[in-house]
């Protein structure tokens, strides 16, 4: 595959604040040699000024997305690997309401699956409330975790973009192959 060519997949890694893709990533890397893996948020920050919300809340979905559409194009035009984005299909936005992210986004950003990474929302719950000094409520994750699917679901409806749920038991030999299932690479 060469610099810059348009066959280069993107893969969206998405679940809920507090469900643990980080760490999920971190788990099976070993299985993502043919990946390179980035941060939404970390490629937002490079295009556009940070705007507190409040804890993990977005002020403006669309102006955030606008900005990672460009730095997604700038990567896939220096990358000859697939890659994964660690992002969200849904956020909280300023009024603590969950959001979706705009269509468009995925259209323009040309994400080729979704793997929605999801846990027992009281654990997420746990996490959240052990690891930061900000307080959510477990109907939140609820609710969040309920709009992702729909929205999965709605996503590969209208624009054929495959997904796959996950849950943290997913081991990375099963993850490469669910990678690969939905539109990125499958090596035996």
């Amino acid at each position: 595959m060469k610099k810059g060519s348009v066959s280069i997949k993107t893969i969206l890694f998405s679940g809920t604040h507090g469900v643990g893709k980080g760490f999920f990533l971190g788990r099976v890397k070993e299985n993502l040699r043919h990946y390179n893996v980035y941060s939404a948020s970390a490629l937002i920050e490079q295009y556009k000024a940070s705007t507190d919300a409040g804890y993990k809340k977005v002020s403006n979905v669309n102006s955030n997305q606008d900005a990672l559409i460009r730095a997604v194009k700038k990567v896939k035009n220096d990358s000859e690997k697939d890659f994964i984005l660690d992002g969200h299909l849904c956020v909280f936005n300023g009024e603590g309401k969950v959001e979706r992210i705009p269509e468009y986004f995925f259209d323009e950003a040309q994400i080729t699956g979704i793997v929605l990474l999801q846990d027992d929302p009281k654990v997420i719950c746990d996490r959240i409330n052990q690891r930061d000094t900000y307080k959510m409520g477990i109907q939140d994750i609820e609710l969040m975790q309920v709009e992702e699917q729909k929205y999965a679901k709605e996503l590969e409806i209208k624009l054929q973009i495959r997904y796959a749920i996950i849950t943290h038991e997913c081991t990375g030999k099963q993850f490469e192959k669910i990678l690969g299932e939905i539109g990125g690479k499958y090596c035996e």
